[in-house]
């Protein structure tokens, strides 16, 4: 069994034919197809069933494609690992995080970084969670925020910050007399909420609803919380939002209130798992951190 016959096996169990495999291998055709005739010879068994012009993986090819994808993922991170090298002698360090954080916590921060660092250019990709997940198992950023998830292959997480979430009013709004709104108060209300299927704090918010016996009336939603935001300043309903857009929507006439009982998420730095943090990339984290939780701290 040679390693380019399971190259050439894997190619075609991942692109789903002998064509779009001989195209990633940069081979003919035919020497696909021998390559896995040979490697059929060598495992003593089929892996594939051909149709016509098509070739069916058999059970045991699912099989034993199972074992070779174990046995590539090292090589893929050594890949990984040889990007992240090499980006860093050009003097970049690559940033993929929510956009909360890049247009509220980034800007004192990258300041700071630029009069430390004036050599080391930042570049800066605002990205749902998942998105953020895969920049950073791509090897195509070197620190991601995101969101507590189930863990993944290839990256490592560490708490940022478990950040308490508030309830947001319009300008005027009769909550804001209050010092803090308690979720019974939001019954009746035209609430703005985060989209079921794209939010990880959803279901923290119908827990705390439907603890209370609470109904609003849910006229919006949307993906992230900086519209949410945006349209509890035009006046459209209350909101249950992450706190650190509260400094930017103040300035246009949001309040913020706390909100009993609490109702919160954990957001995580990503890195991919790959030796020791670089010292510049170590340096945003902590100065992240304490930006992010000196913006909590005002409530």
């Amino acid at each position: 069994m040679r390693m380019r016959q399971i190259e050439a096996f894997r190619a075609v169990m991942m692109s789903g034919g002998v064509t779009a495999a001989a195209g990633m291998l940069s081979i003919s055709q035919p020497s696909v197809s021998r390559l896995i005739v040979d490697l059929e010879h060598s495992v003593g068994f089929q892996l594939f069933e051909r149709r016509g012009s098509r070739m069916h993986p058999t059970k045991q090819a699912e099989t034993l494609f199972e074992a070779v994808q174990r046995s590539f993922t090292g090589l893929d991170l050594l890949a990984q690992a040889a990007r992240r090298i090499r980006a860093h002698p050009v003097g970049t360090v690559r940033l993929a995080i929510l956009p909360n954080f890049a247009i509220n916590v980034l800007p004192c921060v990258l300041g700071a970084f630029h009069a430390l660092y004036p050599e080391i250019k930042v570049t800066v990709e605002a990205l749902g969670h998942r998105a953020v997940e895969d920049r950073l198992f791509l090897g195509q950023a070197d620190l991601g925020i995101g969101v507590t998830a189930p863990p993944r292959d290839g990256i490592r997480t560490e708490l940022l910050a478990r950040a308490r979430y508030l309830c947001a009013l319009p300008p005027g709004h009769r909550l804001a007399a209050k010092d803090c709104v308690t979720v019974p108060d939001i019954a009746g209300e035209r609430f703005i909420g985060p989209m079921h299927d794209a939010d990880a704090l959803w279901n923290g918010i119908d827990v705390a609803l439907v603890s209370a016996g609470v109904e609003p009336l849910r006229m919006l939603e949307c993906q992230q919380s900086m519209p949410m935001y945006a349209y509890v300043a035009a006046g459209l309903g209350v909101s249950i939002v992450e706190p650190f857009s509260a400094r930017l929507f103040r300035r246009v006439g949001v309040v913020t209130r706390p909100l009993d009982p609490l109702v919160s998420l954990d957001f995580t730095f990503i890195e991919p798992d790959i030796g020791p943090t670089p010292t510049p990339v170590q340096w945003l984290k902590d100065a992240i951190r304490t930006e992010a939780m000196a913006i909590m701290e005002e409530g």
